[in-house]
């Protein structure tokens, strides 16, 4: 058993394990009255700081006192780290070959139509010094088909890959519709 004091001054105790999930930031006592969270009695978070729990309203009013200046500065904390949270990557993925997020700026990757997988123009770029360099046929990066210059062959596997139902062929078909001035296959 582990003692600890609580705001009103009094002593209470809790198990190794209620003091783990404490630990992780999930209190299992309420931050008033002391009272263990257990099957009868579930406790609610504080509705702005999520930091401290209460058995009932009777004792969130109680300790509000004791708790208000935390909550309104924990209640900040978690308001700038969900307004300044940088996304984990870009919405257009990672590049399949380094891992590096994929830029907003389309012009800074490339669109494979063979196996439908956008590369950075870096991992491209890098492939294609080794293969002038190694006088190499031309090939996808990614899969590994040879490349082909023939626009009916490159529709071909895009058409095939939609019909997969790939997500990025279709948004690729779209794109191809839509800046031909095909509004309605563009959606389609």
């Amino acid at each position: 058993m582990i003692t600890k004091w609580w705001g009103g001054g009094e002593i209470f105790t809790m198990s190794a394990d209620k003091e783990a999930s404490e630990a992780e930031g999930r209190n299992a006592y309420c931050a008033s009255c002391g009272i263990a969270e257990v099957d009868d009695i579930k406790l609610n978070e504080c509705n702005h700081c999520k930091s401290v729990r209460y058995c009932g309203a009777k004792c969130q009013k109680e300790h509000r006192p004791w708790h208000k200046e935390e909550c309104k500065k924990r209640a900040a904390e978690l308001r700038d780290e969900l307004l300044f949270k940088q996304p984990e990557s870009s919405h257009h993925g990672d590049c399949p070959i380094c891992c590096i997020p994929l830029s907003l700026d389309p012009r800074k990757a490339t669109f494979s139509p063979c196996c439908s997988k956008v590369i950075c123009n870096g991992c491209e770029y890098a492939n294609l010094r080794r293969e002038i360099g190694g006088s190499l046929q031309p090939k996808c990066l990614f899969c590994r088909l040879p490349r082909t210059a023939l626009s009916q062959e490159i529709e071909l596997n895009l058409m095939r890959r939609v019909e997969a139902k790939d997500p990025v062929a279709t948004s690729k078909m779209g794109e191809i519709h839509y800046n031909e001035g095909d509004y309605d296959g563009a959606l389609q």
